[in-house]
């Protein structure tokens, strides 16, 4: 419990490094954001863990009017770094508490790579439904609750041949340690559903990104994927 009430002081350890380090998976992930997104011109948006704020920028760029926000002091310190742009905005704020925004100002909420990171969804979710338009748009990203957790077998070559799956259906809280020590939530799919149901929600794409031909990697990692991508739209 005690790792769970602290897990934002383990990214404000962690954020340095996590943001000089490349992230090779945004190659699989980060194209279908885009298109579930779709046009965001003149679109106010929420970033929800924006950390160093890099999509923020880019969303900026393409004509959002942008909000910025992470649980991390040092990651909102990292995305403060670099120049001021119009319509582009951060502020430090705990996506497991009420956040400082009044009902129905968002169009778009884009949660990249976060919810898996965070001790609660339901909190979150249920200010992302009071925060949008009705109609709006939920698009989140995480890493795959199926397969994350679990090692590669090998074949008699050495090779990734599958994943041995095992307890999937137990939500349990795991340490990483792939940018200094941080937490991994795990949960079923069927835990984000149910939340996205109670907030009136409704689901209406589910993706399963996988690194394109271009990309150089295992054959392994285009039969598993690391990586959901969902849209839900707001009811309320």
């Amino acid at each position: 419990m005690e790792r769970e009430e602290h897990h934002i002081r383990y990214w404000n350890e962690a954020a340095a490094d996590y943001c000089s380090h490349p992230r090779p998976g945004r190659v699989e992930y980060e194209p279908v954001v885009d298109e579930l997104l779709g046009d965001v011109s003149r679109k106010r948006v929420l970033d929800a863990g924006c950390g160093d704020g890099t999509y923020s920028r880019r969303l900026n760029s393409l004509g959002a009017i942008v909000t910025g926000i992470d649980g991390s002091v040092e990651m909102i310190s990292i995305a403060e770094r670099y120049p001021a742009q119009l319509d582009l905005g951060f502020e430090v704020a705990d996506l497991t508490k009420k956040l400082p925004f009044p009902d129905g100002y968002y169009d778009v909420v884009l949660a990249n790579m976060v919810l898996m990171d965070i001790p609660r969804i339901d909190v979150a979710i249920a200010e992302f439904a009071r925060l949008l338009v009705e109609g709006g748009i939920l698009v989140f990203s995480i890493t795959h609750p199926c397969f994350f957790c679990y090692d590669w077998v090998t074949d008699e070559k050495g090779e990734r041949a599958h994943k041995e799956i095992s307890d999937y259906m137990t939500p349990k809280v795991l340490e990483l340690n792939f940018w200094g020590k941080t937490l991994h939530f795990h949960r079923p799919l069927s835990h984000y559903f149910d939340v996205l149901s109670q907030n009136s929600f409704c689901v209406d794409a589910f993706k399963e990104p996988v690194p394109s031909e271009e990309v150089q990697t295992e054959a392994a990692c285009r039969r598993i994927p690391s990586f959901v991508v969902i849209r839900a739209m707001s009811k309320s």
